[in-house]
């Protein structure tokens, strides 16, 4: 088992990948709102991978995570929406 401050390291020197960052935000952004599992499957992501970038996402305040039903449910904030429209355009 790894230790909560090993843990808080690895996200805080967690570098996101441009082209999952990119596949997650495009999903996101045509769902609006979906749950984790659903989201790794379509945008073809890792679990674990994707719950690192969501983490990531989140501290930057790009996306919110909600508890519904006992599934965590991904939504865009306004400033996510911003920046995934920004960035599937780039790309």
């Amino acid at each position: 088992m790894v230790p909560n401050h090993a843990k808080k390291r690895n996200l805080e020197s967690f570098e996101p990948n441009m082209k999952i960052l990119s596949r997650v935000m495009k999903t996101i952004l045509e769902r609006d709102s979906i749950n984790r599992t659903n989201l790794a499957q379509e945008a073809n992501v890792n679990y674990v991978r994707l719950v690192n970038h969501l983490s990531w996402l989140e501290k930057k305040h790009f996306v919110e995570l909600v508890v519904d039903e006992g599934k965590v449910i991904v939504r865009l904030t306004q400033r996510g929406r911003e920046f995934a429209m920004a960035l599937t355009s780039f790309l």
